[in-house]
């Protein structure tokens, strides 16, 4: 050796991984794409976007979960569907989980795509369950069906859409105190 300090080898090597930076713009895609699919109404299609903008450029403010509430919003001004209503849960359930990610996942690195994994495998499990019961509800409550006198698709998000702001309320109260 030459008498100069031996250098370390500083590398780590993963698994195949992605930019963050990418991440987060997949899911401002993901919303866009959502919005177009399932709201009717252009105006509550750019409130959904532009909050998920916000939640991916300022985690901390809740944006993801600001752009469900335009997609609940936006879909009341829509004819009850099936076929939105199985989207919907799906697409909430994804919003939700990838929001809480936006907290950890930096800008400047790289997200290893295997530690996705254990999220991935939740939002599957929690959709085997959710996707046949919608399915369910949406049978039993659409107009025509056995169950739809009384209680409607549209009553039943509106209450679902003040139990979510509440939850939202209760929540950032708590995180204010803590």
């Amino acid at each position: 050796m030459s008498g100069g300090p031996m250098r370390r080898n500083d590398w780590i090597r993963t698994d195949a991984s992605a930019p963050a930076v990418v991440l987060r713009l997949g899911f401002i895609a993901f919303v866009a794409i959502a919005a177009l699919m399932l709201i009717p109404v252009v105006g509550w299609q750019i409130a959904a976007v532009a909050t998920a903008v916000l939640g991916v450029l300022l985690p901390q403010i809740f944006g993801g979960w600001f752009a469900i509430g335009c997609l609940a919003v936006g879909m009341l001004i829509s004819e009850p569907s099936i076929w939105r209503a199985l989207v919907a849960v799906f697409v909430v359930h994804v919003i939700h989980a990838f929001s809480s990610l936006l907290f950890v996942i930096s800008w400047q690195g790289r997200v290893v795509l295997a530690a996705l994994r254990p999220t991935l495998r939740r939002l599957l499990m929690v959709q085997l369950v959710a996707q046949p019961l919608t399915l369910l509800v949406m049978v039993l409550f659409l107009p025509g069906g056995p169950a739809s006198g009384g209680v409607t698709v549209e009553g039943a998000a509106i209450a679902g859409a003040i139990a979510l702001a509440v939850f939202v309320v209760l929540f950032l109260l708590r995180m204010k105190r803590g």
